[in-house]
């Protein structure tokens, strides 16, 4: 019998099985379900892959998670930039009040003197920052930070990814908070979501009480000719597929794909992003410079890290007691991750662990697929896959099947939207 086959059991496959009302089939080549949304226990520990909160705006989608978790806790965010060892309340261009008084003359001077340059988010992101923000911002916190986050040349990469996920004060409020403490909440993640037990792979949990997943089952092979799937060792006919890895795989995985789609595939770059979960043991808790600090930003370059999380501060449940559970973020463009064998040895040096604590375990997760890199060729590249694809009724969604910077509520809407469209169709 035919059926929809969904390639990937993470969250937008999981919800995308999850909606749909005609057969189907989750392909998952992991032997659990989860993808990037897994959380892993050691020593007490509850781990994700990397900082796995949840935003939400959309009250249906909450209610839809919370069920499904067991039950979520709403968070007022605490993070902070970590600069010249001193820390300024995220986002960095609305609370320069707290730079030291040199920094901070930069940073207003920089604002006052922007050309006047009509900004775009098609511009490359080096000059829309100095167009958005001024000269000093970018400087000290757009430029750095993001060069190490993206790992790629910030004169090659648009701002499109930008949107909601970077705040925009007016220049008003900008010169502003160098003299008076900002009172707004930048962002969208200005508050955010995490499951009360189990991190976010309660959520996955949730899912997979109401679905069917066949684990340890890789798709190698997508013959469009004669709509068939093949693993390792079945074969799967199928109606549509909804594919929700990464999109260059699924490319190669599709048998006699033309040419121009085979280019377009190899023209789309992404981040590739360890994280290092480190589990510690201390009877005095976590240190003071992490107090009630939910994740740090760190744009210089002493730092071979650009963030670090601290999950108990999520979540007292992650860590046992008198202990704290923190993730360390590393960026690369080819999976070489320089210094990050040092990681623990930087964090005390830093301050952030102390000499005394005990490291109780420490969990490396590497993620070949992390941050889409938004350049030239994305945009009509996608258009060719796309195109390609929607006329061999494969539908490719989620964060690293559309390519696309997204967030675990669009993801949901989105293999919902694509569910219902297939629901819809003449069998």
């Amino acid at each position: 019998m035919k059926k929809t086959v969904i390639i990937g059991a993470g969250i937008s496959g999981l919800c995308a099985a999850y909606f749909l009302k005609k057969p189907y089939v989750i392909l998952e080549q992991k032997p659990y379900a989860g993808g990037l949304c897994a959380s892993f226990y050691e020593n007490g520990f509850t781990f994700d892959c990397s900082g796995h909160f949840i935003h939400i705006k959309d009250e249906n989608i909450k209610n839809f998670v919370s069920k499904l978790s067991g039950g979520i806790d709403e968070i007022s965010r605490n993070a902070s930039i970590y600069l010249h060892k001193r820390f300024i309340p995220y986002p960095f261009q609305a609370n320069l009040y707290y730079l030291d008084e040199k920094t901070k003359k930069e940073c207003v001077d920089g604002i006052l003197k922007r050309k006047n340059t009509e900004v775009s988010a098609a511009m490359p992101f080096a000059d829309w920052s100095e167009a958005m923000f001024g000269k000093g911002i970018s400087k000290y916190f757009m430029k750095p930070y993001n060069q190490k986050l993206w790992s790629y040349d910030l004169k090659k990469m648009t701002a499109e990814w930008s949107g909601a996920f970077v705040p925009k004060p007016d220049a008003q409020s900008i010169v502003k908070s160098a003299y008076s403490k900002n009172k707004v909440r930048y962002g969208y993640n200005s508050v955010f979501y995490y499951p009360k037990q189990n991190g976010c792979k309660a959520l996955i949990d949730g899912l997979v009480r109401k679905v069917k997943i066949e684990l340890g089952e890789k798709a190698s092979k997508i013959d469009i000719k004669n709509k068939t799937v093949y693993t390792q060792n079945k074969r799967y006919k199928y109606d549509n597929i909804i594919s929700t890895q990464g999109l260059p795989g699924l490319i190669k995985q599709i048998s006699n794909v033309p040419l121009s789609v085979k280019e377009a595939a190899s023209k789309l770059v992404c981040t590739q992003v360890r994280c290092v979960n480190i589990g510690v043991k201390s009877s005095k808790g976590a240190p003071e410079i992490l107090k009630n600090r939910h994740w740090i930003y760190l744009p210089e370059t002493s730092f071979s890290f650009y963030r670090i999380g601290v999950y108990s501060n999520v979540n007292v449940n992650s860590a046992p007691d008198k202990s704290y559970g923190l993730y360390v973020e590393f960026s690369s463009a080819a999976g070489k991750y320089k210094n990050s064998e040092n990681v623990i040895k930087d964090l005390i040096k830093a301050g952030f662990i102390r000499k005394d604590d005990e490291i109780a375990c420490v969990n490396i997760i590497d993620m070949p697929y992390a941050y889409v890199v938004f350049d030239k060729n994305r945009q009509a590249s996608l258009e060719i896959i796309n195109k390609f694809l929607n006329e061999n009724e494969i539908f490719s969604i989620g964060r690293y099947g559309a390519w696309e910077y997204s967030f675990i509520e669009k993801n949901i809407k989105d293999a919902k939207n694509t569910a219902e469209k297939i629901n819809r169709s003449v069998a």
